[in-house]
């Protein structure tokens, strides 16, 4: 099977200036993501899609191509969806594309051959990187003028011992990956037949402030990351 692998890094960042590039460890944050994915040895094109010269330039020593990405795909509304979907037009057709966002630094070789080899099997459509959510949701309440209103029936049943408290998942951000003809068809990487990989808690930071990037690099002085 051919693929394609994308990193889409929007210059424009606002709660964190040049976000994409700012060192963690002293590494730029986007090489983390890039340099996983090129050690994973499972595509045939690496593609780096940024307005930004000076993003590129992090990366430019690597293997990987250059897509201009384009000004309406690069606001602060723009979502990396729709920017995938319209750089898809613009590329031959592969049996698999995938794309990773450069704020997850903290993916591994691993987790992307293990996403790859989900997708050999005909029945999976989709193939996202998820990881545990922390909080109990089963405990969530709405309010609305001072009234609280609970969302699950937990609260009002007393169950609130951890053997009645399930366990729920959420995209890491990681990597969004899918075969080509079903991501024209859905237009979407939840649609279909969708499998996760798990990425454990301390390995799934996504970096959207300076707090951030203390967190990663606590973690990395603290437990270090291991890319397999």
């Amino acid at each position: 099977m051919t693929a394609i692998a994308v990193i889409p890094a929007r210059a424009g960042s606002t709660r964190l200036k040049d976000k994409n590039i700012y060192p963690i460890n002293g590494k730029p944050l986007i090489r983390w993501s890039v340099e996983a994915v090129l050690k994973s040895g499972q595509f045939d094109k690496v593609i780096v899609s940024t307005d930004g010269d000076h993003i590129f330039e992090a990366v430019s020593d690597l293997p990987v191509e250059r897509h201009k990405r384009p000004e309406e795909h690069a606001t602060v509304k723009a979502t990396a969806l729709n920017a995938m979907l319209d750089l898809m037009n613009s590329l031959e057709p592969t049996d698999i594309f995938a794309y990773f966002l450069p704020t997850c630094p903290f993916v591994s070789s691993e987790d992307i051959r293990s996403g790859i080899r989900l997708l050999q099997d005909d029945n999976v459509d989709f193939v996202v990187s998820m990881t545990e959510i922390p909080e109990t949701l089963q405990l969530a309440c709405n309010m609305k003028d001072g009234w609280v209103m609970p969302i699950f029936d937990n609260l009002e049943c007393g169950m609130t011992n951890s053997k009645f408290i399930k366990k729920y998942h959420k995209p890491s951000g990681a990597f969004y990956m899918g075969k080509w003809d079903k991501i024209l068809e859905h237009k979407n990487f939840f649609k279909g037949n969708v499998k996760g990989i798990i990425i454990p808690s301390e390995r799934s930071i996504d970096i959207n402030s300076i707090d951030d990037i203390y967190v990663a690099e606590s973690i990395i002085n603290r437990v270090g990351v291991r890319d397999d």
